[in-house]
């Protein structure tokens, strides 16, 4: 079971993941999230759970969990972001999340545009960001699905080739608490920084910056140079010389 004082041993933040909001068990925390931000929870308020049983990812995918070697969490943003920051919310909260694993394990993960969490070439996690008004005011819930503790056995068969943990990559089991302590730490730390700042450290971090992809989206699928995100957090694709930007779709590789 998840250890709260251990998570708050390693929490050095000032108002993200303060509120803590802990199930064993529930369908989803972006569900609960929303629901405890119509009755009022603040922002910055964290939403746990050990067993997630209807998680989803996105484009209504399902996000496959394991009980207890899982970290899935949602936190609620009362947002007063510019427009045009809104779009690299899903960069900001990958930046953190490798950011945050490194800090906690010594583990180099990767990022994938626009959402997956990578290790050795394997996806590792997501995020799925959704956003509404209410109360007058724009709310955003960020939730947040990884590999943690799995082992094989615990992955999906139709999923095993494509899919990794932090322990099946490093042979170890690794604290889930701090963990997301670090990951949340990394959030607040990076939450104020410039556009420019946030596009340069998504870059960084990038496991595909500069190379071909297969490129999924409402025109189809197609083949080019992925040359990086725009001030919006669109995609930046070279095809047949010509560089197009996507507010969404997929990157394979």
């Amino acid at each position: 079971m998840f250890s709260k004082e251990r998570y708050q041993k390693y929490l050095c933040t000032t108002i993200l993941g303060r509120e803590f909001n802990y199930h064993p068990q529930t369908n989803s925390t972006n569900e609960d999230a929303w629901q405890y931000a119509q009755e009022g929870s603040s922002h910055g308020s964290l939403f746990l759970t050990d067993k997630q049983t209807a998680g989803k990812g996105r484009r209504q995918n399902k996000w496959v969990s394991t009980p207890e070697k899982s970290l899935t969490f949602s936190f609620i943003l009362h947002s007063e972001l510019e427009l045009e920051k809104m779009g690299l919310l899903p960069l900001l909260t990958g930046i953190s999340i490798v950011k945050g694993i490194t800090a906690a394990t010594a583990i180099q993960t990767g990022l994938k545009w626009p959402n997956d969490i990578m290790l050795n070439g394997k996806k590792m996690g997501g995020i799925l960001i959704e956003s509404k008004h209410h109360s007058n005011r724009l709310g955003v819930v960020v939730g947040v699905g990884l590999n943690i503790n799995e082992n094989a056995q615990d992955i999906p068969h139709a999923l095993r080739d494509n899919a990794i943990s932090l322990a099946m990559f490093s042979g170890q089991n690794h604290s889930r608490e701090q963990i997301l302590s670090a990951i949340l730490n990394e959030f607040e730390t990076l939450y104020d920084n410039q556009i420019d700042s946030i596009i340069s450290l998504w870059t960084d971090h990038c496991i595909h910056q500069d190379s071909e992809v297969s490129f999924h989206s409402e025109e189809g699928k197609q083949q080019g140079i992925f040359q990086g995100i725009s001030s919006l957090g669109h995609a930046k694709i070279q095809i047949n010389g010509k560089t197009q930007t996507f507010p969404s779709g997929m990157v394979i590789l």
